[in-house]
Parts: C-alpha cells; structure tokens; sequence
C-alpha cells in the first residue's frame, strides 16, 4: 500500500528553508486581501505554482495552476456575459471569486505542509528564538493537519469499501448520515490523535527548557532570500495594480 509522507522532499529541485517558506505564506495573505483582477492572480499563480513544482509537489502544481486557469476563464465568460443571467449566474461569480481568493493562501498552505518536515518546523522555530509557548502550540499544529487528512482519507477508504456515497447530491439529500458516517468517526479519531501527539510530546521532553540538538540543519540561503525578493515584489506590484 502506499502511502504519501508529509515533507518528503526526495523529489524536490529546490529545498527553501521553512522560514521562507512561512514568509510566502504571510505574503500570499496579504496578496489574498488586496488582489482583485485577473491578471495579476494569473501572474501570483504562475509563480506560486512554480515554486511549488520545484519543491517536488509537480503533479499537484500542475492541478492547482489548471483550476485556477479554468475558474479565471470562467469567471471572465460569465462577465461578458453577466447581463439576463440571473440568480445562478451571480452565484457562480461569486463562487469563483471565492476560488481565486483563497487560492494563494490554500496553495501556500500547500507548500508549508507537504515539503516541510516537523524537525524541520521545530528547528526553524528555534532558530527564529520563538519561546517553547509558542513552538509547542505551532508543533502541534502542523502535525495534527496531516493526520486529521490521513483519518479523512481513511474514512472515506471504508465508506467506499461498505459502498456508502460521498457524491455531494448524496450528502445534501441525506446531512444525518452524513455526520453518522463522516463526522462522528472524524471526531473521535482527532481525539485520540491528540492523545498519542501529548504522549509522543512528553515523551520526547519537548517541555524541556535545556538547549535541543537537531539533526535538521535550517539556514536562509540565496535562494531563500531570491524568492523573499520576487515574492515581496510581486506584492508591491498587486497593491499598485490595486490603486489603479
């Protein structure tokens, strides 16, 4: 059987520091609140995706770049042809503005959790001098997420072994069994995820105030601060495009 492993970057043509990689993520934000036309979504896209190839998540890239190609195109026919289309025509405006505003800081999300070992996330904290109140929490966090997917991915292997549809006309006729079948086991498995993260954690002495060694070795180099610049850039030019 095969299973993904989070942060493996075996593949990757780059390997960005997590700092950097953070940074993309605070700056796809800031690019989500102030990006409104489509060419510069296009454009931040384009990079994105790009950068994300590189650390090894091609064929994920490439499905992102795809449905944001489709959305924009969508969303460009639907304007030119917004006039008589009523109540459904608005909805799917607004349903692919929704897309292309989330798309940054989903993708960018993307790339924090998929190239990015939690070694790799502990050691980048403590390079950054971040207190244990802070790293503990953040720890947790970036290892609950793929495990909460892995449980998801789970659940819906044996919905589908019992023969039980997740096709979205089925959830909407039938939300009880939805949250019988789907909810409830994702509930109690975030619980007992919890529990083994806790045990794990005090196992390991992560409350410990002495000095950790790390066999992960993060440092910002050239290209950590090459793409720092051309992200930093891109949201200059989205802030003035914006004004316009």
């Amino acid at each position: 059987m095969n299973t993904y492993v989070y942060g493996d970057d075996g593949k990757a043509l780059i390997r960005l520091d997590p700092r950097a990689k953070l940074f993309i993520f605070f700056i796809s934000g800031a690019v989500s609140l102030n990006c409104y036309k489509a060419v510069p979504s296009i454009i931040y896209g384009t990079v994105l995706c790009t950068v994300l190839a590189l650390c090894g998540e091609k064929l994920f890239a490439l499905k992102a770049y795809a449905l944001l190609a489709v959305v924009i195109y969508f969303r460009y026919m639907m304007g030119m042809n917004l006039n008589g289309s009523g109540i459904l025509g608005m909805l799917c405006m607004s349903l692919s503005s929704i897309v292309i505003f989330s798309f940054p800081v989903m993708l960018s999300f993307v790339l924090v959790m998929r190239t990015t070992r939690i070694s790799q996330f502990m050691a980048a904290f403590r390079a950054m001098h971040l207190p244990l109140k802070v790293i503990i929490p953040l720890a947790v966090v970036f290892r609950f997420v793929p495990s909460v997917s892995d449980e998801w991915n789970g659940i819906r292997k044996a919905m589908a072994f019992r023969g039980i549809s997740m096709e979205p006309a089925d959830i909407i006729k039938s939300p009880l069994k939805t949250i019988e079948y789907v909810l409830i086991p994702l509930l109690f498995s975030c619980i007992s995820v919890m529990e083994e993260m806790a045990a794990a954690a005090l196992a390991r002495g992560i409350e410990s105030e002495g000095k950790r060694s790390s066999f992960e070795k993060v440092k910002l180099g050239v290209m950590d601060y090459l793409i720092m610049a051309v992200f930093t850039g891109l949201l200059i030019y989205i802030i003035q495009v914006a004004k316009v």
